[in-house]
């Protein structure tokens, strides 16, 4: 019989269900925030000085060489000056970056030479005459000492003492304050050259020619794109006044990826960056920044998400102690999905006592937290340092084609690396490489051997120059996996030709060399498969890092014409208020109670191409008036008599100021074909 048996279960009378256990505590949201910003300005300190001391180091050759050249042409009275020295400074495409260049280099020039140095742009400089008033202003503000509006004083008065009096534009006013502050050189640097219009160029090198006996100028040109396009806008007199020497600087791509190793792949890095939101900050830097200083504003601001919105990282606090720690921030270490995943992982063993201890003891959490941090930092360390060897080894043999770092670190910290095609090709080809390559990857890797490292390279190094210095041979020495210790031999069967491969007999000192090879490649890969392991198998990596790419996308790449238009169309989404809000009977309704700019683009959504401005506002007067107890036909007739109410003053104003703000946006602009009606210049998702 196909039953199964039933059983009843009747609960006794004075059995009842226990009563929820009610919270007696209330969680503040923002506890522990000051201990956390505390945190993150001691952090964003160290990473801060990284930046600086990278983009100095990036600047470093090139600004050198710009400052010696400056010192070098200081005017000299045994000497002359037939031509006006001139720095052209490529830059590179990366207009953005020149401003923060050109100010390092200004701070460079004054502290070894005593020299003035201003920075003028293609916005100040319209004509010649406005570049010379602002080149005067710039120079002349200097402050040289406590007596500057002595000075100041003096200068007004002897001036209409001496003789006439100069225009504002006049260089005289320049003469006259070198001769009260000696400076070498006047360095006068023009930031964006190729935006400038020539004629003001060539009036300008004009000018600076004829007063180069009296003012020692230095001219420093900021070019984007070559130094040859830039001398095919001047003349040819021009040209000759100019005494030029080019200066090429670090591209924006490289300073990136120098920053990107001095900050988010340094394995002292803490917190670190996760590889989705590296990736976007990468991204948006390659596609529309190419800015260093966005790219460290795009750092700070990850750096501030994560300390601001997780209540866990109080717990990189420096010699913290039990105390200092709120029973809320074990709670918020309870709730990480790690945390939970490894509870799981506990129960499933079997051991129920260790997670009793972890759910109900912080003194015993806190324990554990202690020595889960050393370890999940140590574990992010030696991936962070797996990446930099094994962009190493291949700059160092030349593997084509080249991955940065910033591509090889992401893949790493996704958990994509172990077992990828990149990672084989690069172990493939050490097996293959000769004595004279494997000897510089060895010397690369010496600066990287540490404890972790698990790779004795001193060791390897001296068995291979030792080996190198018996050989015989004049050409390098090649292991048994090299493709030129192998041959191949044809065979003819059956009328078939058939091709096979056979090793070369290899030398004692080639079957040497490939046993320091096999053993070189054995050690690579172990410290590849244990370096090299997901950061989301981590227990408590949450803490650690920070890949939540949300925030971040929503203030450096903003929507502005999305959220307007909802603003407009939908005002209710962000006023909240209950008077103007979409209910099921009243969908998509206008009312009195709306912002008056929002009622005006409603109505400009529903019209065509050109709008006449009447209509508009009978319309407007319509809504906004419609719940008067004012007749609206005694309200039309109002308005045609001219007898205008005080209320109908106020919505006047109203729409007026609603049209300007319209147009303010971009929306509507005036029409030239009919005086009272505007056009309509966008539509809604277009």
């Amino acid at each position: 019989m196909d039953t199964k048996k039933c059983y009843v279960y009747a609960p006794l009378e004075q059995e009842s269900r226990p009563s929820k256990r009610q919270r007696t505590s209330k969680s503040d949201p923002h506890a522990g925030l000051s201990e956390r910003l505390k945190i993150y300005s001691k952090t964003w300190a160290e990473q801060e000085k990284k930046v600086q001391s990278t983009l100095e180091e990036a600047d470093r050759a090139t600004q050198g060489k710009i400052v010696d050249f400056v010192a070098a042409n200081a005017p000299s009275e045994d000497v002359p000056r037939i031509s006006i020295p001139t720095g052209l400074i490529v830059a590179g495409p990366s207009i953005a970056s020149h401003g923060p260049y050109f100010e390092r280099l200004g701070r460079g020039i004054r502290d070894v030479t005593n020299s003035s140095y201003v920075v003028l742009t293609s916005g100040e400089s319209p004509n010649l005459k406005t570049f010379l008033k602002t080149l005067i202003n710039k120079i002349t503000s200097r402050v040289e000492d406590d007596d500057d509006e002595e000075d100041e004083i003096g200068r007004s008065v002897n001036s209409s003492v001496r003789g006439p009096k100069l225009l504002n534009f006049d260089l005289g006013h320049v003469q006259e304050w070198t001769s009260r502050n000696p400076v070498q050189s006047i360095v006068v640097a023009i930031q964006d050259s190729e935006a400038f219009n020539t004629a003001v160029l060539i009036e300008m090198v004009d000018l600076f020619y004829s007063w180069l006996d009296r003012l020692p100028f230095v001219l420093l040109f900021g070019i984007a794109t070559s130094a040859e396009s830039f001398e095919d806008r001047l003349l040819g007199k021009s040209l000759r006044y100019l005494d030029g020497q080019q200066f090429d600087v670090t591209q924006s791509d490289d300073i990136i990826e120098k920053l990107f190793r001095a900050t988010i792949a340094h394995p002292d890095t803490e917190p670190h960056i996760g590889p989705n939101l590296c990736r976007r900050i990468l991204e948006r830097q390659k596609d529309h920044v190419q800015n260093t200083q966005d790219f460290v504003h795009g750092l700070k601001y990850a750096y501030m998400s994560h300390f601001y919105a997780n209540h866990a990282t109080i717990f990189l606090k420096y010699d913290a102690k039990f105390k200092d720690f709120s029973p809320d921030a074990f709670e918020a270490i309870r709730n990480l999905p790690s945390f939970r995943r490894y509870i799981e992982e506990k129960l499933e063993a079997g051991d129920t006592q260790s997670v009793r201890q972890l759910l109900s003891s912080d003194k015993f959490l806190f324990e554990v937290i202690e020595k889960l941090i050393v370890t999940v930092q140590n574990a992010l360390s030696s991936l962070s340092i797996a990446a930099i060897v094994l962009t190493r080894i291949r700059e160092s043999l030349g593997i084509t084609p080249k991955v940065r770092l910033s591509n090889v670190w992401s893949r790493a910290a996704s958990g994509e690396l172990l077992d990828s095609p990149l990672l084989r090709e690069t172990m493939l080809s050490i097996k293959k490489t000769p004595s004279d390559r494997l000897a510089r990857l060895i010397d690369s890797l010496i600066s990287l051997a540490t404890e972790d490292f698990g790779l004795d390279a001193e060791q390897l190094q001296r068995e291979l120059k030792t080996l190198v210095q018996d050989n015989a041979g004049s050409g390098p020495l090649r292991s048994q996996d090299d493709i030129r210790n192998e041959s191949v031999r044809t065979t003819v069967v059956a009328q078939k030709v058939l091709l096979s491969k056979h090793k070369a007999a290899l030398s004692e000192q080639d079957k040497a060399y490939s046993e320091i090879v096999a053993r070189f490649y054995q050690r690579l890969e172990s410290y590849f498969s244990s370096a090299l392991v997901d950061p989301k198998t981590l227990l408590l990596y949450e803490i650690l890092v920070y890949n939540l790419k949300s925030p971040h996308t929503e203030v450096f790449q903003p929507r502005p014409r999305l959220a307007i238009e909802r603003a407009l169309a939908t005002p209710h989404d962000y006023l909240g208020c209950e008077c103007c809000g979409n209910t099921p009977d009243r969908e998509n309704t206008l009312a009195g109670t709306q912002p008056a700019t929002a009622i005006v683009y409603q109505l400009y959504l529903e019209s065509g191409a050109v709008i006449n401005a009447t209509d508009l506002w009978f319309a407007f007067h319509a809504i906004v008036s419609k719940d008067d107890e004012e007749d609206q036909s005694q309200t039309m007739y109002v308005m045609q008599m001219s007898t205008i109410s005080n209320d109908t003053d106020h919505t006047r104003a109203l729409f007026q100021r609603a049209l300007a703000e319209l147009k303010f946006l971009g929306l509507i602009k005036p029409s030239r074909k009919k005086a009272d009606h505007v056009a309509k210049m966008m539509w809604k998702g277009l």
